[in-house]
This record gives C-alpha cells, sequence and structure tokens, in this order.
C-alpha cells in the first residue's frame, strides 16, 4: 500500500491521531460519571475505556514532541511569544473558568478558597494538569539544542519511577518527568520517523499485536493503566510507536482532522462541562438513564465540538499580532489594481 511522504500528509495523519486520541479522552471522561448515575451501564464500555488509558495521554505528548523541532527552529523570541499565546493564555483563562466553575459547585463558606490554593493552581486543577505540564515540557525545551533528545526520555522516565507521588507535588513532579519522557521522545524520533513509517510491517505489527494484549490486560488491573514507572513507559511507548507506524497507511478521516486541529477546544471544554452537567443532575432531578446519557454526552462530547470553530479565537488562544503590510507588495498590488 502507497504512502504519503508530504507535510501535508504528515499534518493530516497527525491531526487524525491528534483528534482520536482527544476524543477518546472525552469519551473516558464521560463512562466514569455515567456509571456512577446508571448502575446498569456496561462492564465492557468501562473495560475500552480503559483498555485505551496507557496510550492516549501518552500519544498527545508525543505528537508536541514530534513537532519540537520546527518549534525549535524558529527566533527564540517567537518561540516563546508562541507559547504564551497557545498554551499559557488558555491554561490562565480556563483555569479561572474551571476554578469559577467549581466554586460554584462546591463553595460554602469560603467561595475564595480554591483561588488561594497557588499551588494548585499552577500545577493544574482538575484537567488543567495537562496543559500545565505541557507548559513546563517546552520551557525546558531549550534543552534540546544543548544535548540530542534522544538522551533525555530513559532518564525522565527513570526520575519518574523514582517519585513518591503522596504528595500534591510530588504527584505533579512525576507527571512532568513521566509525560516528559513521552514529549522528548516523539523529539527524537522526529528526525526518524520517515524511516521509521516505511519499516518492514512485522515488527511494528508485532508492537501493535502487544499493545491490544497489554490494553486488555491493563483494563482489568487499575495498577497496570495508571502507574507512571519505567517499564510501564516502555511499554506505552512501544503502544504510541506501532500507532505512528499505522497512522499514514489509515484511510485519512476528515472529521478526525479537524477534530485534531480544535483538540485543544475540546479538551479544556470537555470535563468542565461534563463536572456543571454531573452536579445538575441532582438538582434537576434527573434519574431516567437515557436522559442521564444524553445529558452527559451532549456536555462531554457535543458541546466541546461544538466550540472547535472557536479553537483559534481569544477563548483558547491569545491572536497573534497582524503582519504589517510589505510596502514592496502594496506597491506592485496599488499598481496593479484600477483606479
Amino acid at each position: 500500500m502507497g504512502m504519503a511522504d508530504t507535510d501535508s500528509a504528515r499534518a493530516g495523519w497527525m491531526d487524525m491521531l491528534r483528534g482520536l486520541a482527544v476524543i477518546l479522552v472525552a469519551l473516558f471522561h464521560i463512562q466514569y460519571p455515567l456509571a456512577e448515575r446508571v448502575p446498569q451501564t456496561p462492564d465492557a464500555l468501562m473495560r475500552v475505556g480503559e483498555a485505551m488509558q496507557p496510550f492516549r495521554i501518552p500519544l498527545l505528548f508525543f505528537l508536541s514532541g514530534l513537532l519540537l523541532p520546527r518549534s525549535l527552529a524558529k527566533p527564540a523570541r517567537a518561540y516563546a511569544l508562541g507559547k504564551l499565546r497557545g498554551l499559557v493564555w488558555p491554561f490562565a483563562l480556563w483555569t479561572v473558568i474551571v476554578v469559577v466553575c467549581c466554586e460554584a459547585l462546591w463553595a460554602e463558606e469560603d467561595p475564595l478558597r480554591l483561588f488561594r490554593d497557588v499551588p494548585a493552581l499552577l500545577m493544574g486543577w482538575e484537567h488543567m494538569w495537562f496543559l500545565s505540564v505541557l507548559i513546563v515540557c517546552y520551557a525546558c525545551a531549550p534543552l534540546a539544542l544543548l544535548v540530542p533528545a534522544w538522551v533525555l526520555p530513559l532518564p525522565l522516565a527513570a526520575g519518574a519511577a523514582l517519585v513518591v507521588p503522596d504528595e500534591p507535588w510530588g504527584d505533579y513532579s512525576q507527571k512532568v518527568l513521566w509525560f516528559g519522557a513521552f514529549f522528548f521522545a516523539g523529539a527524537a524520533v522526529s528526525r526518524y520517523l520517515r524511516t521509521w513509517q516505511r519499516l518492514h510491517p512485522l515488527l511494528p505489527a508485532a508492537m501493535l499485536a502487544f499493545t491490544m494484549a497489554w490494553g486488555y490486560v491493563a483494563a482489568q488491573d487499575e495498577a497496570l493503566r495508571t502507574e507512571r514507572g519505567f517499564s510501564t513507559f516502555l511499554i506505552s511507548l512501544v503502544g504510541v510507536l506501532g500507532i505512528v507506524w499505522l497512522a499514514p497507511r489509515l484511510p485519512r478521516i476528515r472529521f478526525l482532522e479537524w477534530a485534531g486541529r480544535g483538540s485543544i477546544a475540546i479538551y479544556l471544554v470537555n470535563l468542565t462541562a461534563i463536572t456543571v452537567a454531573f452536579e445538575s443532575l441532582d438538582a434537576w432531578g434527573i434519574t431516567d438513564a437515557w436522559a442521564v446519557l444524553v445529558i452527559l454526552a451532549v456536555a462531554g462530547l457535543a458541546i466541546p465540538l461544538a466550540l472547535v470553530p472557536l479553537s483559534r479565537t481569544i477563548l483558547f488562544t491569545w491572536p497573534a499580532p497582524a503582519a504589517a503590510p510589505d510596502p514592496a507588495r502594496g506597491a506592485v498590488c496599488a499598481r496593479g489594481t484600477p483606479s
């Protein structure tokens, strides 16, 4: 089977994988509140979501790492401003939105309690940890200019295994090290991506078969799918590499590509809307299983997808300043335009 090898083809399958991963995250966020409100939720549904848990978020960090060399090729100021607009701004804005939602739902005597917990806010309240860790990864990314990116993943994963995550900072430090290992693994693989994707199918097929088997085993054991250890890093990386090899061989799914380009909107809105909807079920007195399913699906999937067209607006990224007009180009246009 032929495989396109252009920049647009690469952007297509990367967007598709990003869209698939973030939609799987959204569905995973729906399944637990659904199971809590609807006891007859099929156990198989829970197992499917849990089987994918070792690979979804690692894949997102790996994909970000694949693009790191291109980002680092920019001037330092452009690199920093890009991350401030695209990561720090939505992190700050949505931290406020998420905390306000949580305060409105849970605050009793002290409505500003969450705002005063600065360490928790910096580490990422609720699902905001993803952007917080990604910001740290990009802040440390210039290290890849000093040492080869391939040097970093294994020490980071080994360091994560040594951290005791009993305290919040311990848990956060472990996340930074463990997911940072995937981020820099992506940066290391980017140089050899075409070689990897042209590899004979025997090894990648074996890796994908192992990934499916591991997903099935991990779905039965919470520790296996949630432990951030050295061995689980290697196992998840095997799955991610297999998926990246397979991606350009899959039919292009435009919907997933579209979702991938707006993945930040889906991720940020998803759990926020689910939290509000879940807590509202009691207030509305809704107990019917189908009604609960519809409300959670609308909150966790339909609303986030509906906001994807706004992913380039100030709600999710700080707009870049308009480029100054080129005087020479303006002169040509002026001469070519009828008066």
